[in-house]
């Protein structure tokens, strides 16, 4: 029942399928108000591309905060009329008491947004992928040899979630003697705002987080955290001793008017690209082999047929999203898809449900890897806040899976030992174990 699921509350029920949840708010209306919070759910393919399109109506400030960030933020006017009312200068009166408006990169809008955006795009050109190939795919190779001898593998602590993590730390260039440190403080930077536990998380912790660290008046220098830091470190040396690596094209870009940002500007830039190129990856790569283990046919397919990885990828990202959707706050009344949404409110795009909307995708809710439109899924977002990393999880998904099938044979899920959990967030999506075993092959 969508009225008494609790989206973000970790409900048990959401957490081990969201998706009827989605499906029962997008048969009530293009447009939905949840009943707890009074966030406006999302769930139809077009609307979400139109509502990305639309920075001047709607705000990236509540991206991946969703209802806690809407307590500081600026409320509409009581009593105007609807059509009437527009925060926009509140909010960026807002911000400009706020020392970065939460993360630039994620929620700040054009043409604040544009800047630091043509930075990270410049990140993942065709041109480095290429030059990057074979690294990452000697990577692969690497941590797929170190298990693939015993038959049995405990995937994400194994596989998926150390490769995106060595990938973007030798991308970034940091010292190996660093990255455990600097891996244990993103863990513990996500865990702040998140427990992985339904009976633990009633989200106190991510409020206190909006409220404390980012209210006006916060001084700049308190906000950076100990990951913002120690990345501010980084591309100091960057700036005055460059290397071939992402921390010194960021520390060294310029704006789109060739002004030399200050480092600080810079500084979320680089700490979100890191964050995102590991947990969102993981994900993937986890879902990916789980549909995998699930479908032997597919295994013997793939395995013969390694051109078709790439498609298997897209239809993985369509099919279990590993971002289940982001916000967006009203900056003033608008009107979607004939729904009326007030100034002040919380918006909340569901990419995993457009990616199932039977409007775009016929039998939305089968897997199938065969799929010729799974790549126009909203996995990575759309508009200006496409995501810009997505060409270098792509390449990771591809290699691993090459890597893999290589040396794995008739994959299997140890369901002696597996036990379904998913952590208590309703902005990702992706188990947090995968117990397999499999047939040694020799590559």
């Amino acid at each position: 029942d969508f009225d008494s699921a609790r989206l973000f509350d970790a409900d048990p029920q959401v957490l081990a399928d969201p998706h009827p949840f989605y499906e029962a708010a997008r048969e009530r209306g293009p447009v939905v108000r949840e009943p707890h919070y009074g966030v406006f759910v999302v769930t139809r393919y077009s609307d979400i591309l139109e509502i990305s399109q639309r920075t001047d109506d709607f705000s990236a400030a509540v991206s991946a905060y969703g209802p806690w960030a809407v307590d500081v933020l600026p409320q509409r006017p009581e009593g105007c009329p609807f059509g009437e009312a527009d925060v926009s200068d509140e909010l960026e009166a807002w911000r400009g008491q706020t020392p970065f408006g939460f993360i630039p990169v994620l929620t700040a809008d054009p043409p604040r947004h544009t800047d630091l955006r043509s930075v990270a795009n410049r990140l993942f050109t065709a041109s480095r992928q290429q030059e990057i190939e074979p690294r990452l795919r000697e990577m692969a190779e690497e941590m797929a040899d170190e298990f693939a001898p015993a038959g049995e593998v405990e995937f994400v602590s194994q596989f998926s979630s150390l490769y995106p993590f060595f990938v973007i730390t030798e991308l970034f260039g940091i010292p190996r003697e660093e990255q455990d440190h600097l891996r244990e403080q993103f863990r513990q930077r996500s865990a702040a705002g998140v427990t992985s536990r339904p009976e633990q998380s009633d989200n106190t912790a991510m409020r206190d987080r909006i409220r404390n660290e980012r209210a006006p008046g916060t001084d700049p220098a308190d906000s950076l955290t100990p990951n913002d830091r120690q990345f501010l470190d980084y591309m100091r040396d960057r700036r005055a001793h460059p290397q071939s690596d992402i921390l010194t094209q960021i520390a060294t870009a310029r704006f789109r008017d060739g002004s030399l940002p200050e480092l600080e500007e810079l500084v979320e830039v680089s700490s979100v690209v890191y964050g995102a190129g590991n947990g969102t990856t993981t994900d993937l790569l986890t879902n990916a082999m789980e549909l995998l283990a699930r479908h032997p046919d597919l295994q013997v397919h793939l395995r013969d047929e390694p051109g078709e990885i790439p498609a298997f990828i897209d239809e993985v990202l369509r099919f279990a999203s590993p971002v289940q959707g982001l916000f967006r706050y009203a900056k003033r009344d608008a009107v979607v898809d004939g729904v009326e949404i007030p100034a002040g409110s919380v918006v909340w795009l569901v990419y995993a449900a457009a990616n199932r909307d039977p409007e775009r995708f016929e039998e939305p809710a089968t897997f199938d890897p065969l799929r010729e439109n799974a790549r126009h899924s909203v996995a990575f977002g759309h508009g200006p806040h496409f995501c810009p990393g997505q060409p270098l999880a792509r390449l990771e998904g591809r290699l691993a899976f090459e890597t893999l099938l290589a040396r794995m044979g008739d994959i299997r899920i140890d369901e002696a030992s597996f036990e379904p959990r998913w952590p208590a967030w309703y902005v990702v999506r992706g188990l947090e174990s995968l117990p397999l075993t499999f047939t040694p092959r020799s590559p």
